[in-house]
């Protein structure tokens, strides 16, 4: 059985204004119909809060559909043993305690202006009361607690156990591969995705809230999204000409995965590595989190091989753009969806339903071939009332 339905990967970006292209927001999609893999060419928003509006209308839709989706935003989701004792956390797991921390300073306006670095000055004086752990930053927002360049060593590890070969410390903020100042305005709105009303129930984080381990079969989870940390660079990737690397990474991270769970070997991901000693896993279940597909200090090879994505990105390789929930006439109110249980929309009949704001549509069982009503809050789930045993349909 498949882990997953579908896949959604996210290039972040630490941009103080609006911007696409290179160095900027992108995500892409990878569905499941049947036995195809649908991928969806790489959307650009041009702000962290215009992909996470997207984003959101993207979970929703599926977790409408009640498929299982594996989400990966490619900055660090934990910090370095320590962190949190360090700030003085110490009234939830380290890990939450952090998020909810930087969670409740960090100010990341509509157009990408952000205050990072007067929150990593101040976390800087909490824990040190100096120019450490965090560092980097233009010369005009250097200060009393925050450094343009790398002081000497302190108390915190300068990386975690996850950060092999060339990955970046988190503590550092500006500059290539600045993956402090993504971890900083990442996590906020990562902590904001999985407390959000419709999904919080059926979300979990990897490793923190699922252990570090193999994933259970689907019919004994109590969630369909997993949230889990990546980094695209594992994969090395040959640009083709007009392409933008960032959308290629994120394309080929989701079809690999996608590759990876059609082999099976997907779920053991999830395990870590076997050389971790028992102590090690309970500090990443604890506190600093792993990167999905670390199990050596090397690269891997896609598992699938991709055509080249069109120089412009207004042709999409395979569908036109991802589903996503509307309000009051989402995409499963569409004629032609099928839910689950093979209730196919055949039409709305723009009569009012049976709950607040709702219209009636028409609804065929694939089954049997029985017409009947329904609300359209209700076509995901519906089950057909003639050889199903589901409600009675509505009047119309």
């Amino acid at each position: 059985m498949l882990e997953f339905d579908a896949y959604l990967m996210v290039d972040w970006s630490a941009s103080s204004r609006p911007v696409t292209g290179v160095d900027s927001v992108w995500y892409c999609l990878v569905t499941r119909t049947g036995d195809n893999l649908s991928v969806v060419a790489p959307e650009n928003p041009a702000t962290r809060h215009r992909a996470m509006a997207e984003i959101n209308d993207i979970l929703r839709g599926l977790a409408r559909r009640e498929q299982m989706v594996l989400v990966g935003f490619d900055f660090p989701y934990g910090y370095p043993a320590g962190s949190a004792a360090a700030l003085g956390l110490t009234d939830a797991p380290a890990w939450l305690g952090v998020w909810r921390e930087i969670a409740s300073r960090i100010l990341d306006r509509d157009d990408n202006t952000n205050n990072r670095f007067e929150v990593a000055a101040d976390l800087n004086h909490r824990i040190s009361g100096g120019c450490y752990p965090f560092w980097g930053c233009p010369e005009g927002r250097k200060s009393a607690t925050l450094s343009c360049t790398k002081g000497r060593p302190g108390h915190l590890a300068d990386k975690r156990l996850t950060d092999i070969g060339h990955m970046q410390p988190i503590w550092k903020l500006y500059g290539n591969g600045s993956v402090g100042s993504q971890a900083l305005l990442g996590i906020p709105h990562l902590t904001a995705l999985r407390n959000h009303t419709v999904l919080w129930p059926v979300a979990r984080v990897w490793p923190f809230e699922t252990g570090l381990g193999a994933l259970p079969s689907r019919p004994k989870r109590d969630y369909l999204i997993v949230h889990a940390e990546i980094y695209p660079s594992l994969l090395p990737i040959e640009p083709a000409a007009g392409e933008v690397k960032d959308a290629v990474q994120v394309r080929t991270m989701a079809a690999h995965f996608a590759a990876l769970d059609d082999a099976g070997e997907l779920s053991t991901l999830f395990a870590g590595p076997a050389y971790l000693s028992p102590e090690d896993r309970a500090t990443i279940e604890r506190e600093e989190g792993w990167t999905l597909g670390v199990l050596s200090n090397q690269q891997g090879r896609p598992r699938r091989r991709l055509q080249p994505l069109p120089a412009s990105l207004s042709t999409p390789t395979t569908v036109t753009r991802a589903p996503r929930l509307r309000t009051g006439s989402g995409w499963t109110t569409a004629p032609g969806y099928q839910n689950r249980n093979g209730q196919t929309v055949l039409r709305s009949t723009g009569l009012a339903g049976t709950d607040h704001g709702q219209s009636v549509y028409v609804l065929q069982c694939g089954e049997c071939g029985r017409e009947y009503g329904a609300n359209g809050s209700d076509i995901f789930q519906r089950r057909c009332p003639a050889c199903q045993g589901g409600r009675p349909g509505l009047v119309y």
